[in-house]
Order: C-alpha cells, then structure tokens, then sequence
C-alpha cells in the first residue's frame, strides 16, 4: 500500500463525510432558521 493510495482513500472518506453532513445539515438548516427568526 503506497502513500498515494493512502491519501486517496482519506480524500474519499472526507467527500462522503462531507456529503453526508450535507445530507444532515439540509433539513436542519430551515429549523435552525426558524428558531433564530422565532428568538428574534
């Protein structure tokens, strides 16, 4: 296993860590929006 494909994999991990935290974050942010205009 060379350190090419070493950081290969981490690279993906990270694109599909971020896709999932986008998945999360999607609905999550017109509710944060929500709470913020309702504290306001």
């Amino acid at each position: 296993m060379s350190h090419h494909d070493n950081f290969k994999d981490s690279s993906s991990k990270r694109h599909l860590f971020a896709a999932l935290a986008a998945l999360f974050a999607a609905p999550l942010l017109p509710m944060l929006m929500g709470w913020l205009t309702v504290l306001n």
